[in-house]
């Protein structure tokens, strides 16, 4: 429904088949005109998806690409509306200068138009002697209670802290899971809440199937066959997905990088094109990942395993001894990999340049090494322009009670770039053949935000250069991050972590569009992905798009035509992953922390609001804490956990060594003291001056 709503808001030739109701829908509302051939919304309107702030603010997302701001929800019954709704509303009146709100507009809830989720997930809670619903989705904010169908007397009969599925508009339990208290239920929560199914169509998977597992040669007479080449593929330790690999010719300086070529299965429009669509990207948790295709293609016939044959498409890269792409073409191949390691297994054998020391032929540890000079050139060109921001993932382990057993920090290693690098060139030489299409683009920070950047880093007692360039005021704050590091101030307060994670904050998130507008943190003019068609449907869309160009087919406007509508699903999807994935990895932490609170939990935090909140930094990575007192922003204290709260999902902790804390809250102030004073004196003399 996304598509198609994003559709009418820019105006289309075509109102597909399976959308004529919801066309007649807005016929009636008598919001939509007619000029010439395109049907699109009158300009009094505006459709878009709904946002909701911790404050329980409403906001429009519009679909329309010249809408850039959000608007405000002003009027209407909008307390059911849920993130992601697809709303019609009536514009207000813009803004007024110097008026502060995050939205530039206002506009008047008309109707509800598609409700994304029309189930929701809540817990049986005891209040006020009645039995309510309290919503998963909005614990630890406002806490939204729904009302039921069942009576209070059958309601008793459900354990404590149940677990159900509830249908919104009629407030019926469609589902029991279980109880709060389980582990083994945090993963149907996290896939239910956002409306993520587990298993594909019978239809779609039999076709999946159809394609067999092999791939021969003499049905694919006219491709390139790259077969004979040592290509390798590079992936996690416990991958079962395989987009890439690459292979460099040291001779030519020709860079190989193959993917695999899944739109030769998955066709616009069919069984699978659907169920991809709807899913829109694979979904990872520490135990399994849910594939955007079946496992057929996914982990089958598509991957591009260790000595099978396979179709890809591969960029041909030819560099210069400055590693600058000197020419490039595009073409569809058959390759082969010759080996299939882990990252691991490429570092080591980088660090120990043995051969020895890996599994690896021989045929590719020779043009390995040689590409290493190369991909660090690539990798310091990229930088005089765009960032290196490093982000502390964290890898779980899960026991057979689906708790944690352990967990691990993943670090950014050589072998690691070898792929981003190479992934990246084959990225960017995607976009140079697309006028129009998806882009991954990503924007400049806003001028306040930067403002309000260099205030945080001079309150955490950083020497912030007067500059207007944000990439030299970026790269030299985290030059003095890295020197803080190499002192080891403090084993688990890694300081260039939490300065990388400030600037992301404040800095636009990088989204999908169908204008070719640049990428800010990668440096790129213009940027798209084309590396993980099997788990992205954006590099599928784009795999289709270069074969048209290539093939110079007809349909190639048609297919352009349904982008802008396709990223605004994407954009939607992608973020809906992204919140699947942080409930289960918070709520497997929450579980784990409640476990080692009889042991005495203590761990460090960084203070991120002045209120008395912080985020752990090690024992609970990355979990929220709320303190017992209130202590300044950016400083990193000990603490001990006191309470973790399964319904609420929140932890509580004591501040520990207040004295040491007092001292270290003087040296605090007097240094941001000693800062202003001296940017005033400098300011004054420029005056004078």
């Amino acid at each position: 429904m996304i598509y198609f709503y994003a559709l009418i808001a820019n105006g289309t030739k075509q109102i597909p088949r399976s959308f004529h109701n919801a066309f007649t829908k807005l016929q009636e509302y008598n919001v939509l005109e007619t000029q010439g051939n395109i049907h699109k919304l009158k300009s009094d309107f505006v459709i878009g998806s709904v946002d909701i702030s911790q404050s329980g603010k409403v906001f429009l997302k519009s679909f329309k690409n010249t809408d850039s701001a959000d608007f405000v929800l002003e009027k209407g019954k909008f307390y059911k509306l849920k993130k992601g709704d697809i709303i019609l509303a009536k514009r207000g009146k813009a803004k007024q200068k110097g008026q502060k709100s995050k939205a530039k507009q206002k506009a008047n809830l008309i109707t509800l138009l598609y409700a994304t989720k029309p189930y929701t997930i809540a817990v049986l809670v005891m209040k006020k002697g009645q039995i309510l619903a309290l919503e998963l989705e909005s614990r630890g904010k406002k806490g939204r209670y729904l009302e039921l169908k069942l009576s209070q007397k059958s309601l008793k009969a459900l354990p404590k802290h149940c677990v159900v599925k509830v249908e919104v508009a009629s407030g019926n339990i469609v589902e029991v899971f279980g109880v709060l208290e389980d582990a083994n239920i945090d993963e149907k929560i996290a896939l239910s809440t956002y409306n993520r199914t587990y298993d594909f169509s019978p239809s779609s998977n039999e076709f999946a199937l159809s394609f067999g597992d092999e791939v021969h040669k003499v049905m694919y007479p006219n491709r390139v066959d790259l077969s004979h080449l040592p290509f390798c593929v590079i992936d996690p330790i416990d991958a079962k997905d395989h987009d890439d690999a690459i292979y460099f010719d040291v001779k030519s300086r020709t860079l190989y990088v193959a993917i695999a070529d899944v739109s030769e299965y998955v066709s616009f429009n069919s069984e699978l094109d659907k169920e991809a669509k709807k899913r829109g990207f694979s979904l990872y948790f520490p135990h399994k990942v849910l594939p955007m295709l079946p496992f057929a293609l996914s982990s089958g016939i598509c991957s591009l395993k260790q000595n099978e044959l396979r179709l890809a498409m591969v960029w041909e890269i030819s560099l210069n001894t400055k590693a600058e792409v000197k020419k490039s073409k595009l073409f569809e191949a058959l390759i082969q990999s010759h080996a299939n390691v882990s990252y691991e297994e490429i570092e080591s054998f980088l660090q120990n340049k043995s051969a020895k020391s890996t599994q690896l032929p021989d045929s590719i540890t020779q043009w390995l090494k040689a590409y290493v000079p190369f991909v660090k050139k690539c990798r310091k060109n990229r930088l005089n322009v765009g960032f290196d921001f490093k982000s502390e993932e964290i890898k779980l382990k899960l026991n057979e009670s689906m708790e944690i057993s352990s967990w691990q920090k993943s670090t950014q290693s050589l072998a690691h770039s070898i792929i981003e690098e190479s992934m990246l060139l084959a990225n960017v030489e995607s976009a140079k053949m697309l006028d129009s299409g998806i882009f991954r683009i990503h924007p400049p920070p806003k001028l306040e935000r930067v403002d309000e950047l260099r205030w945080d880093l001079e309150s955490m007692g950083y020497e912030v250069p007067r500059t207007q360039d944000i990439h030299t005021l970026i790269t030299q704050i985290q030059a003095q991050a890295d020197k803080k590091d190499k002192a080891k101030i403090s084993q688990n307060n890694n300081q260039r972590a939490i300065i990388d994670g400030l600037m992301i904050k404040s800095l636009s998130k990088a989204t999908y569009s169908s204008k070719p507008l640049a990428h800010f943190g990668l440096g790129f003019e213009s940027y798209t992905h084309f590396t993980s068609p099997i788990r992205r449907y954006s590099d599928l869309i784009v795999h289709r798009i270069l074969k048209a160009i290539l093939h110079k087919d007809k349909n190639l406007p048609f297919l352009l035509e349904s982008c802008n509508a396709i990223t605004h699903e994407l954009n939607l999807k992608e973020k809906q992953i992204a919140q699947i994935e942080s409930y289960f990895y918070h709520f497997k932490m929450l579980r784990y922390a409640k476990r080692l609170l009889d042991k005495g939990l203590r761990c460090e935090i960084l203070v991120s609001r002045d209120e008395g909140e912080g985020v752990a930094l090690n024992v609970i990575p990355q979990v929220k804490v709320t303190l017992d007192r209130f202590m300044p922003r950016f400083s990193v204290v000990e603490v001990e956990i006191m309470e973790v709260d399964l319904l609420t999902m929140s932890v509580y902790a004591k501040v520990l060594d207040s004295q040491a804390q007092d001292s270290m809250l003087q040296d605090l102030a007097q240094k941001v003291t000693q800062k202003h004073t001296k940017n005033r004196t400098n300011t004054t003399k420029k005056k004078k001056g």
